[in-house]
């Protein structure tokens, strides 16, 4: 076949423009064929005259880009590849590279050994039905990329037969056999609708006999359940008997082995040129059909993949949702009786006390500043109208009485109003989480005052406040929808910092992830952590600022390793406030660190 061949010598390189989509396309095919060692050339006329062909020699798959994306496409207008809404934009790309992994992932005997073992016209046979056989494993055990086969098989067979036209009418039965091979084995295949080649098996029954074609189709039907996929002896047997059943016919009807144009026999020549032209006539119509079919098929193929996603993250925050509310409730159910009982923490409570008026003070303004922020970003969506109210537009006025005066119904709209609305729930939930590992030691005092300012902020502003305390492990401070009447300063004993267990009990009891409304995560630390722990802060950071959790981190860090936060909220709208040791002076400065990340998250999901 023209896209699949077998040559020890690796292809040109791929243009430097084209580097990155080859890399793409290299990383597709081996996640398709299950295998890691092919590599991809891409390029204008790469792999000759067809979309895409695979060197099983070299392990290489070759894409012509003229001919699978379209002859004039850039490379930065495709898209990542490796991305499955990028293959929906290029359903024929799509399918041609898949048709080639499908090579490389099931056509895995010796091609060379193949054609030592049989005849010329058995190797065709063989490698004719090898296209279906693929095709038909690929359906079944990659039914979602069905759509994207459809989109080019036919195409295909077009190439195909483009690229071996004299040799095709060289092969009377043969070739009109092969063509069946090709289009419509690849229906019970499942690649193709059967209503795609219907025109087309017309005209290979009326050619071939309805005995001839039921024996064929119960030939392919047996080779595309061929599951072994490194051992081809059986399709030897298959492409033998394909063989004998097309000689017998050709015998009975005189064809010669090779007829010539003027030679005995020349005739076939003439029979078999109009029925290639009318299958090609047929391929055309049905290529056409299919493309514009296969523009809904596509659509309704992503879509509904997209309601999978859906219903797939559905699930997973379900099961997430679920996980945290148990954390959270072996969490909160402590007392800070039990931290060196049953929470497994060294710390100890080492002060409390009245909050100095400079801290209530602090408090005050901090919750100023957050009663002004909880309200995120308004949307605001302009109405048109006939009639009042709204500002009027003059020259929409004279438009409408042109309008009245042609007796037209059609309406101008001179009214024009813009409608604002809140779009998040006023409610703030504040998540608060604080260290108490060793290295937060000499920040205990400011700490503590920073938990109580911000207990005692949301409580001004009716927000529902949660606090954890972690080390070695995780004990609560104050429970959901608490308040925290005093300052508590505890010590900072503990030589690790459970960052995963913490958060997780704040979001399952205020549901911060999953929640609607303003929502804020305030972290107090450092930020030095285990390699785990960072690995599960930089997670649920993300998650957080994906969720529309405003982040809040407040180092307390003496020795200003404020980094190690900086490193963990890369790529983040978390807000990093560093410097700042008295969160008493500091309040108006903490205040707004807090209003500007819930800002942030504000703007973002309102652009």
């Amino acid at each position: 076949m023209g896209h699949i061949k077998y040559s020890a010598t690796r292809a040109e390189r791929t243009p430097s423009e084209w580097l990155p989509v080859g890399a793409q396309i290299g990383s597709l095919v081996n996640t398709w064929a299950g295998r890691s060692d092919i590599v991809a050339y891409v390029g204008p006329g790469a792999g000759g005259p067809t979309p895409a062909c695979f060197n099983p020699p070299v392990a290489e798959v070759e894409v012509n880009v003229d001919i699978a994306f379209g002859a004039g496409t850039s490379p930065e207008t495709i898209g990542d590849l490796r991305e499955r809404d990028t293959l929906f934009d290029w359903p024929k790309a799509a399918g041609a590279i898949f048709h080639e992994a499908l090579h490389a992932r099931y056509s895995r005997f010796n091609l060379e050994k193949a054609l030592e073992e049989l005849s010329l016209n058995e190797y065709r046979a063989l490698m004719s039905l090898e296209e279906s056989r693929i095709e038909h494993h690929g359906v079944v055990n990659f039914p979602a990329n069905r759509v994207f086969l459809r989109a080019c098989a036919l195409e295909i067979v077009l190439h195909d037969i483009n690229a071996s036209a004299d040799e095709h009418l060289s092969h009377g039965v043969r070739a009109v056999a092969g063509l069946a091979a090709l289009t419509c084995a690849r229906a019970d295949a499942g690649s193709l609708d059967q209503a795609d080649v219907t025109e087309i098996k017309t005209i290979i029954i009326d050619f071939l006999g309805n005995e001839v074609y039921a024996g064929l189709r119960d030939i392919w039907t047996r080779f595309q359940a061929h599951d072994n996929h490194t051992d081809p002896r059986n399709l030897y047997e298959l492409a033998r008997e394909w063989e004998k059943l097309l000689a017998d016919l050709a015998t009975e009807r005189g064809e010669p082995e090779k007829p010539t144009p003027g030679g005995p026999g020349s005739e076939i020549l003439v029979i078999v040129d109009g029925i290639i032209g009318d299958i090609k006539e047929a391929l055309d119509e049905a290529a056409s059909d299919v493309a514009i079919a296969v523009g809904d098929e596509v659509e309704d193929q992503e879509q509904k993949e997209d309601w999978q996603k859906v219903v797939d993250m559905r699930s997973q925050a379900a099961s997430q949702q679920k996980e945290h509310k148990k954390v959270a409730n072996d969490v909160f159910a402590k007392t800070t009786s039990d931290m060196g009982v049953t929470a497994g923490s060294r710390s100890r409570l080492a002060e409390i006390r009245d909050p100095l008026p400079s801290e209530r003070a602090a408090a005050v303004k901090i919750a100023n500043l957050l009663e002004r922020a909880k309200y995120r970003e308004r949307d605001e969506h302009e109405i048109a109208s006939i009639l009042p109210p709204g500002r009027l537009r003059t020259r929409a006025m004279v438009q409408e009485a042109a309008y009245r005066a042609q007796g037209s119904m059609q309406h101008a709209q001179p009214w024009k109003r813009t409608v604002r609305k809140h779009t998040d729930d006023p409610t703030l939930k504040i998540g608060v989480m604080v260290d108490i590992s060793g290295s937060m030691a000499s920040a205990m005092n400011p700490m503590a005052v920073t938990a109580w300012a911000m207990s005692e902020a949301g409580r001004r502003v009716q927000a529902q406040t949660a606090m954890v305390y972690y080390g070695e492990d995780v004990f609560p401070t104050l429970k959901p929808g608490q308040h925290l009447p005093k300052v508590n300063v505890y010590t900072a004993p503990d030589g690790t910092e459970k960052f995963d267990k913490a958060f997780k009990a704040l979001d399952g009891g205020l549901n911060l992830l999953a929640g609607s409304g303003a929502r804020l995560l305030v972290i107090v630390s450092d930020g030095c952590y285990t390699d785990t722990e960072r690995e599960h802060a930089i997670k649920w950071v993300r998650e957080c600022d994906k969720a529309g959790v405003a982040i809040l981190w407040l180092p307390f860090d003496k020795y200003e390793r404020s980094n190690y936060a900086d490193r963990i909220t890369a790529g983040t709208s978390a807000v990093v406030l560093s410097k700042v040791n008295d969160p008493a002076e500091a309040a108006v400065t903490i205040g707004q660190a807090a209003a500007e990340a819930l800002s942030k998250i504000g703007r973002r999901n309102a652009a």
